[in-house]
Formats: C-alpha cells, structure tokens, sequence
C-alpha cells in the first residue's frame, strides 16, 4: 500500500480488551509496545494487517492532548514520501465503551534504529553513501510543497528492511512540529521557544537539523549533551554552529564544506534544498563559516556581563525583566543600538517604548513584561517572542495554549490570558505581517489574535476565555470536557452522542456546558451568540440560565442529532426543577409538570421547550402572582377599615346612649319633683 487510507474514518465498532481495528484492516494490539518508535507523550504499539499477515506496522496512539499536523497528514495520505516511513491510515478506534482513542498506522522500519551510541561513531563513508541520498530526497518532496518534517535527529532515523540498507526519517505528524528535537538540532531563530512552541518553521530548519545530524553521528553522541539550553544558545552566538559543534572532530574536507553549508547560522547563506540535493557539487565550492550572530562596534553592560551581541543581550533581559526595565527607561539600550548596531529605525522604536516606560503606575510589573518583551524583539526580531514567563514561535502558539491546558499549568495559562488580553501581540504580528520579516510559514493570523483578544475580554462569560482561544487555534484538537474526555470527540454532534450516553448512565445528573464544553461548541456553532450573550448576564442555576442552555441544547439536538436524546431530558428535568419551584400556583405548576413528563418521553428537547412553554407559563404566572399581591393587599386595606369603622361606631353608640340615659334621668327627676309639689300643694 502506497497511499494512507481515507482520512477521518468513522470509529469502528468497539472492542473489548488490548485489540481493536482500524478501519476493519488493521488491529491494534494495546499490549505489545514499542517505545523506540514513540512520539512525545504519545504510544507507540503494533499494528497487524488482517488482509496480510506478514506485513508489519506500528501505530502511534495519541494523547487527547497530543497536536496532530493535518497538512503533513494530508499529504502523505495522498502521495508517498521517499525517504520516510510510509503512513498507512488513522482515525478513531474504540478499544471500549469509554476508551476511544485517535490512532495513526505506519510502515514498520524492520532494520531498527539506525544509530546506537554504544556501537560508536558512523563513518563518513556511512553518511555519504546510506543517510544523505534518502533526507535530501524526503526535504525535497515536502519543502517542494512548503511543507517541513521538523523531527530529524539521530532517534528518528531508521533501516528501513530488515538487510539495513535502506534508511528513512521517522514519522513526524502526530506531535507538534520540533517538539522532539533536542535543543541542539535547533536554529538560534528557535533554540530558546518553549519545545511545544517551536512552529512548523521553514525549510531551512530542516537544513540546519541535517548538519547537527551528521555531527552527532560522526562524533557517536549527541552534541553539547552536557550543556544546558543557555550554554548551547550563547556557545553558537559566541563562536558560530559550525565551530560550536565540530569542535574536537577531525573532518576530511569535503565534510567539514558540506556542514559549513548546513549550518550556516544567516538563514539567506543556509544551503538549500536543492544544494543538498546536488552536494556531490555543490561541495566543490567551500562555503563561509558562520560567525553566530551580527556584532556591535562596542558592548553594553547588563548585570555582570558586557555584550555586543543583541541576542545574548536580549536573552539576559528576558532572565532578569526589572533590571532590563531600567536599561531600556534610562535610555543605555536606545544609545548603544543608535552608536554600536547603528540600527536607525530600531533605535527610534526603542525610543518611544523608553517614553512610554516612564513613570509611576499599579501595573508596574505588567507594564515592565511589556516594555522588556517589546525591547527584546526588536533586538532579535527574528527569534521567538517572550513575554513574562515563556518564549514562543508565533507558529507554536497554538500548541502552547494546548500543552498549557495538558500540564494544567495556571501560570502559564495565566500568562497566555494576559499576553491575549494585553493587544501586545497584535502589534507584533502586524509587524511580522506588514514588514520584511517574514521567515514563518506558519504565524499566527491578526484575525485569530483579534479573536482571542475579544474572547479573553469576556473571560468569565461561559463560551469565552482560554478555553475559547484553546479551541480556535487547534481546530483539530478533540474536546477536552470531563464528560467526554477519551472519547476523541471532533465535532458538536459526537459531543452530542457520547454526552448523551453518559446523561443516561448519570440519570441526569451531569454538567454538558462547562467551560470546555462551551468553548469547543463555540468554536464550531454558528449562531450561537444568541445564546451565549444573554447567558453571560444570568447567574448560573438560575431560571434564566437554565432556560437558555435548555434551548442552546434544542437547538444543537435540532441542528446536528435529530435521534431522541432520553439523557439530555433527565439532565432537563434536573436543571429545570428550580425553575418550576418558581411557579406560584399549585394549578399552574402541576399542568406544566405533567406536560413536561409526557414530552420527555419523545426525547426531544425542542419538544419539552414547545409543550411546557416555560417561559410563557413563567411570565403569565408572575403577573398573576403579582396581581393576586395587589388584590390582598386591597382586601387588607378594606379590612381595616372595616374593623376600624365598627370600633368608632361601637364609641359613637356608648357616648350616645350615655346622653339619652342622662336626659331619661333628668326628666324622671323633674317629673318626680313635679308630681311631689303637686302631692304637698294638694
């Protein structure tokens, strides 16, 4: 087989135990590893072809967090590559009802590693005649379509059958680009980024990794493997890669030009492919050694050490942000770059960052990231990018934000959300976009900073946040919700399926809009601002809340899984239970719960939000409520004053009766008196 299998095939059916099968051809067997063929945190196992029992294939079993480079998957699914291991199929294979997993199936290398440092040096003889034919024909197959391999190093070099005379680079799709590669194999544009921020690069990368290759093989171990990345870094500034890297090799002519060419550290004088394709020529001409990095005609001091080297100097301020705060607010760094690099434009940009530096502010640490991170890419523009706590390709972004989130690193997550908030970073990619600096392939668009910019703005709303950017920038990346986590979900109606089956299994009694779930549904859905914006302003567990991801929900089962989902209306009714508490009347309640529980029997969401018309029923019950509240406190008023009407009555006829009693007695006296005088007078 040629050409990889179809690319995104359906998950198979599930098997039980160490074995499933891809695509109904090839097994997977989970028990049998194989680590040397393994790729950053991912597994690598044996793979068996049911339709040819003698043919043998590993598989690379990928982390859910694990960046897969689509377009080098692409590509090699459509034609083969020479001189690197052949790919064969991906796609999801369920090994259980809970362990879904993204596979990817290669050629196995049947001759084994290529270089083993116990066995010693390879000869020169060696590289000429089995390593340099096969890498110059692979780069120039995939540079030919601007693509890069970006993993090659002694590890990832294999005999391809078994009579080891065949060699191959290794697979390089199922981790992100560079992420493996010792920093030493690295260029100075991109030994200092994190190792998942490194970017797919350019072909010149793969050029420059060639060259330490072939050092590491000729001297039996890797180079500089006793430094560490600082010491690497400022060892090839200071002296040049070729003169960093040979030292203490003893080289014929005709490999020391072929590696003065490969590891020319000026990208423009680099070799190319084509120069590494016809080296039997080009070799013929001796090419200049690298001297590191440009020079200044005098050194500035910074901490205990003097540079007139603008990347080292660059790389102290990084370490020590405060103190490279104030070179840049005392305006040394703008005099030394005017007087020793006699760089005009980037002194006048280091000028106005001098300006705005200056004086007093609450955000004192925030502003100085900020100044040191906008002074140090003008000192190195073409290096990664720093800012806080992490340096970074523009091209690597994405699988920063993504290792961040693996790791579950809250300060680096905290530095990303700063860097996208701040409106830094898109000054830096216009610059990219707009100047003469446009080495990277892969940069960062304005679009997805403006973006992320907007979504962190919003950070605490749900569907928002990193989580959002996470999303946005790895379009390929599974959602990464615990409810669904392992089951390798890549679009909203997978989400839709598995988050049903464990609403089932749950009885409801599970969350399908967290902060992942939102933002990976975001990312995918149209339309569902409408949702989303009226949800940021209502508390969560409130009616309104509930309503609005009750319809988020109807919406997304109407769009994308038209199939009764009995799940999501056990999670409905769980949701909604507050909200029908809130229906004052007895009546009122008990008819639209009845509803409520024959619509649960479709299964439908849309349907439990038409028969139980929630909202209405809501609406029309608060007016009467409030209605009823103004009648009984009308009763009560009229009460009183009933109340109030009797007792004055009750006095009135006291005092009244009083007075006729006092008259009825005055008259009986007078009459006795009269009667009596009339009695004496007789």
């Amino acid at each position: 087989m040629s050409l990889a299998e179809t690319m995104e095939s359906e998950t198979e059916p599930v098997a039980q135990g160490h074995n499933a099968v891809l695509r109904g051809r090839f097994r997977i067997d989970l028990a049998r590893r194989l680590d040397f063929l393994g790729s950053g945190e991912n597994q690598a196992v044996q793979a068996f072809d049911t339709q040819n029992p003698s043919a043998e294939y590993f598989a690379v079993i990928s982390n859910p967090y694990s960046m897969i480079r689509q377009r080098l998957a692409e590509r090699m699914s459509e034609s083969l590559i020479p001189g690197m291991i052949e790919f064969l199929a991906r796609g999801t294979v369920p090994f259980s009802e809970t362990d879904i997993r993204y596979v990817s199936v290669f050629d196995m290398p049947r001759g084994g590693l290529f270089f083993n440092a116990a066995n010693g040096p390879v000869t020169e003889k060696e590289i000429f005649d089995q390593v340099l034919s096969p890498v110059s024909q692979c780069l120039a197959a995939l540079h030919k379509v601007k693509l890069t391999h970006r993993g090659i190093h002694a590890d990832n070099l294999f005999f391809a059958d078994e009579a080891r005379q065949e060699v191959v680079l290794g697979e390089a799709i199922t981790s992100a680009p560079g992420s493996g590669q010792p920093v030493v194999y690295e260029t100075l544009e991109n030994a200092m980024a994190h190792p998942m921020a490194r970017g797919e690069g350019v072909a010149a990368d793969d050029i420059y990794a060639v060259g330490v290759l072939i050092v590491h093989l000729l001297g039996g171990a890797l180079p500089a493997a006793d430094m560490n990345p600082d010491e690497i870094f400022a060892g090839k500034v200071k002296n040049g890669s070729f003169a960093f890297l040979t030292e203490g090799l003893t080289l014929s002519q005709r490999i020391s030009d072929l590696l003065a060419g490969l590891l020319q550290d000026d990208v423009q004088a680099r070799w190319t492919t084509e120069m590494l394709v016809d080296w039997r020529d080009k070799i013929k001409e001796t090419p200049r050694r690298g001297r590191g990095d440009r020079r200044g005609f005098s050194k500035l001091a910074f901490g205990d050490e003097e540079y007139n080297s603008p990347r080292l100097l660059a790389q102290a301020m990084r370490a020590k942000p405060m103190a490279a705060l104030e070179l840049v607010k005392n305006g040394q760094l703008a005099k030394w770059v005017k007087s020793a690099l006699r760089e005009e434009e980037t002194t006048t940009k280091i000028s106005h960052i001098q300006s705005e530096s200056s004086g007093g502010s609450n955000r004192h640490k925030r502003n100085a990231t900020t100044a040191v991170a906008q002074a140090t890419y003008m000192l190195d523009p073409e290096g990664p990018f720093w800012f806080n706590n992490v340096s970074f390709s523009l091209g690597g972004l994405g699988s920063l934000v993504l290792w961040a989130f693996h790791k579950d690193d809250m300060e680096l997550k905290k530095t990303l959300g700063e860097l996208f908030e701040s409106g830094l970073l898109l000054n830096i990619v216009s610059d990219q976009t707009g100047g003469s600096n446009g080495r990277r392939l892969d940069r960062i668009s304005e679009d997805e900073v403006l973006s992320c910019k907007e979504h962190m703005r919003r950070k605490k709303d749900p569907g928002f946040g990193l989580e959002r950017c996470l999303y946005e920038l790895n379009r390929h990346t599974p959602c990464l919700s615990p409810l669904v986590l392992g089951h390798h979900v890549r679009n909203v109606r997978e989400f839709i399926e598995v988050a049903e089956k464990k609403m089932v299994s749950a009885n409801g009694q599970a969350n399908p809009f967290d902060r992942h779930a939102a933002g990976f549904i975001a990312s995918k859905t149209k339309g569902i601002d409408q949702f989303l914006l009226p949800m940021s302003g209502s508390a969560p567990g409130s009616a309104d809340h509930a309503i609005i991801e009750l319809k988020l929900f109807a919406r997304l089962q109407s769009a994308t899984h038209p199939a009764p989902l009995p799940g999501f209306c056990r999670w409905a009714e769980e949701t909604l239970k507050p909200v029908f508490g809130k229906i004052m009347s007895r009546l009122r309640r008990e008819v639209v719960n009845q509803r409520f529980q024959v619509a649960k029997k479709s299964g439908s969401l849309p349907e439990l939000l038409r028969a139980t018309d929630i909202e209405r029923q809501l609406a029309a019950d608060a007016k009467e409520y409030q209605g009823a509240l103004a009648a009984a406190g009308n009763a009560d008023r009229m009460a009183a004053y009933l109340a109030n009407g009797t007792e004055q009555r009750r006095n009135a006829a006291d005092r009244y009766g009083a007075w006729i009693t006092s008259v009825l007695a005055i008259t009986s006296l007078v009459t006795s008196m009269v009667v009596s005088a009339l009695y004496f007078i007789g």
